[in-house]
């Protein structure tokens, strides 16, 4: 009986649940102006979001390719809208959950300007948000990693 009057209400978070172990993310970025909001979510040093640092933008991998041995639980794709899509990953379906975030610049998604490259992204991800709001990044990160 207990247990039901928990499943009964949806959208609460059990008092004090965690999982067993932390969920690894992966934080990547699409573009110049999406590394500021990369560096924020670094910033924090959470030991479980994984970062690769600078690529080259030619040698094409997963995006979900391990770092330092780390195979991550979920990748965060950030793209501010309008910057140029050098993109070092390859864009296919990933094991683990996707999700891709595009920063608006006026707070309206101009859906005919997004590169091919972006609109693929997006028809793979898991999760897709448009923000005008880079801390929702941060968020995202934060609650995906807890």
């Amino acid at each position: 009986m207990i247990m039901h009057t928990f499943i009964s209400r949806p959208g609460k978070r059990i008092e004090g649940y965690r999982n067993s172990s932390p969920r690894f993310i992966k934080v990547l970025a699409v573009g110049e102006n999406a590394r500021d909001v990369i560096e924020a979510v670094n910033a924090e040093e959470r030991e479980n979001v994984l970062m690769t640092g600078p690529l080259d933008p030619n040698g094409l991998q997963p995006m979900d390719e391990p770092v330092q041995g780390i195979k991550p639980h979920a990748v965060v794709v950030v793209h501010q809208q309008g910057d140029q899509d050098k993109f070092p990953f390859l864009i296919e379906r990933t094991a683990s959950m996707l999700s891709f975030v595009v920063l608006e610049k006026d707070g309206i998604l101009h859906e005919r300007d997004e590169s091919k490259k972006v609109r693929a992204i997006r028809a793979i991800a898991d999760l897709f948000v448009t923000t005008s709001d880079p801390a929702f990044v941060t968020e995202l990160v934060d609650n995906l990693a807890s």
